[in-house]
């Protein structure tokens, strides 16, 4: 195997790994929640009899189809509510106190991390960043179009982008993508401890105290994921620009294609 194919092969493998994290592995908690929930509103008293009895005799065949029909509403579901999770990030972001950094602000935090010669090195090798981070001011925060993961559209998230394609070309060791799995998974754990919460308290008929203390803890789950959210995805964005200075690889420009006949 080559040294492209095993990159590739290594790419696969660590997408594939985030994906079964962030999406697969909720989305099987919230399918399960769902059922159970719709099994107690049909059969109250009899829920787990009524389980038992329908698959007791259930064929080998017909219980893989099931499973992997269960997988891929699992995954769908996953999928769709790890991207409500990033929506309600965004919205947390619309709030100047949270907000994502934008250019002046990265701009500035560079040159105090990195300073000044090593922003100018890397500004020179690098002008479509230097653009980024330099040209006329943003859009008022908030106004901008939305992209994936709740991003809201100005200078600062495209020098994140830019630094974060050319880390995983240039420099992998440094790249950011480490960070980025824990922000996928992170967010993709609020819904699932929103629902199993519910449910503990619905169905498992336990005392007050219990059901206050769940709900408590539930609430302080969600601020403390939230509040991390916040935090690693602010130090993505410093964290790849800031690695960008760092690398010393810079790949040649792309040279003129043949002049048209």
């Amino acid at each position: 195997m080559g040294p492209d194919a095993a990159a590739m092969a290594s790419k696969f493998s660590f997408y594939s790994a985030v994906l079964a994290a962030s999406v697969l592995a909720p989305g099987l908690c919230l399918v399960t929640t769902g059922v159970i929930a719709l099994l107690q509103l049909r059969h109250p008293d009899q829920m787990w009899a009524f389980v038992v009895a329908q698959t007791r005799d259930l064929s080998t065949p017909l219980a893989i189809v099931v499973g992997l029909n269960f997988l891929s509403l699992s995954f769908i579901v996953g999928y769709l509510f790890r991207e409500l999770s990033f929506w309600l990030v965004g919205l947390l972001e619309r709030i100047p106190r949270f907000a994502a950094l934008d250019a002046p602000e990265l701009l500035g935090r560079l040159e105090a991390i990195c300073g000044r010669q090593a922003l100018d090195d890397c500004l020179r090798a690098h002008p479509l960043l230097a653009y980024y981070l330099s040209s006329p001011a943003p859009a008022r925060h908030g106004t901008g179009r939305v992209h994936g993961g709740g991003h809201r559209e100005n200078r600062g998230l495209l020098a994140f982008e830019y630094c974060k394609r050319r880390l995983r070309l240039e420099s992998p060791a440094l790249a950011v993508d480490n960070t980025e799995a824990e922000v996928n998974i992170l967010a993709s754990c609020l819904f699932p401890v929103l629902f199993v919460t519910a449910e503990v308290i619905w169905i498992g008929e336990l005392p007050v105290t219990v059901d206050i203390l769940a709900a408590v803890g539930s609430v302080g789950a969600w601020l403390g994921i939230l509040m991390s959210l916040h935090r690693l995805r602010r130090t993505e964005r410093i964290a790849a620009v800031t690695n960008l200075v760092y690398s010393k690889t810079v790949l040649p420009p792309l040279s003129p294609g043949p002049a048209p006949s």
